[in-house]
């Protein structure tokens, strides 16, 4: 079995641009449990990263994880 965090980072950055679906899909698969681990936060970072643009929304989900984990 392939390690989830290849196979979403394949997903997410196949056309190099991550878009509002493909956000709109992380933010629910990401707070569907109510509970942000650190990897978790750090995926986004590194999608971030790797992306070669992304809209503002994973901006803005990157900072309502960040937010949740030093409550």
């Amino acid at each position: 079995m392939a390690e989830w965090r290849k196979v979403a980072k394949a997903f997410a950055l196949e056309s190099g641009h991550i878009t509002q679906k493909e956000v709109t899909v992380l933010r629910t698969q990401i707070l569907t449990d109510e509970h942000i681990s650190k990897s978790e936060l750090d995926f986004l970072h590194e999608i971030k990263e790797e992306a070669e643009s992304s809209v503002q929304l994973l901006d803005d989900l990157i900072t309502d994880c960040e937010a949740a984990i030093n409550k």
